[in-house]
């Protein structure tokens, strides 16, 4: 058996490596049994295409942040501890950030196109100072279109993108990926309270966000919000005694 550690799982995408704080590569198949006059079993035939997809949850080490670039039409190839894939959309991407804590960035990704199975190892290390901190991120126009909150304590910021796949016959991958939707989601979580509540789907606000280091270096693009407020909460406990509450704004991008 052989062991690997963390440390030894390279993650790549487009041939750039990735500061990733875990990752994870999956596949699966839809197969039915067929099964003969008398009651035998012959074989086995998919059903549908076969569906891979890769996840990744990593920090920014540099300026920009090459997998918020796939928001759009773009594919891209990976490899993930020496498994190769190509032909994969990004279908889903997110941004954690708490005060003093290193921001967190998510993908989600979807394969189209297989891969080839060959674990092997690597190394790639990134510096924690160069990370970037909740506690330096700037917020731009926070509080200035009726968020309501004075303090966030979390911001969430997400971007979904619909893909179809379009295959034909006598063909095992797809011919060809379409884009559909996007859509972009803002939920934003605090204390001290202002005019929070109002009438969901009606208001409009804008939020714009940009992770730096302690050194007040960008780490990736300025992200932006500009939508309707969906969603509105308030809530209390005999914890901290202290009414808090959370904003979500939808931007409907196509």
């Amino acid at each position: 058996m052989k062991y690997i550690r963390h440390q030894e799982c390279e993650v790549e995408i487009n041939n750039k490596k990735v500061f990733a704080k875990s990752a994870q590569i999956s596949a699966g198949s839809s197969a039915q049994g067929n099964i003969e006059f008398g009651g035998n079993l012959r074989n086995y035939n998919a059903t549908s295409a076969l569906s891979a997809s890769a996840s990744i949850s990593y920090y920014i080490t540099g300026k920009e942040d090459h997998i918020a670039e796939l928001t759009g039409v773009n594919l891209c190839s990976g490899r993930f501890c020496g498994i190769e894939f190509s032909g994969a959309y990004l279908n889903n991407y997110s941004i954690e950030i708490e005060p003093y804590k290193p921001v967190q960035f998510n993908a989600d990704l979807t394969i189209y196109s297989g891969y080839r199975f060959e674990t092997k190892t690597g190394s790639f290390e990134g510096s924690s100072t160069g990370l970037a901190n909740g506690a330096y991120t700037e917020l731009i126009n926070f509080n200035k279109n009726n968020i309501g909150l004075d303090y966030p304590k979390n911001i969430s910021y997400n971007i979904q993108c619909e893909r179809s796949a379009n295959y034909v016959i006598g063909e095992e991958f797809a011919q060809n990926i379409t884009l559909g939707s996007v859509r972009k989601n803002v939920s934003v979580r605090g204390e001290n309270v202002g005019s929070i509540i109002t009438f969901s789907g009606r208001d409009c606000a804008m939020l714009g966000m940009s992770p730096r280091n302690i050194d007040y270096a960008a780490r990736g693009q300025t992200l932006n919000c500009n939508g309707v407020i969906v969603n509105q909460d308030l809530s209390v406990s005999s914890n901290n005694g202290l009414l808090a509450g959370s904003i979500e704004i939808l931007e409907v991008v196509r």
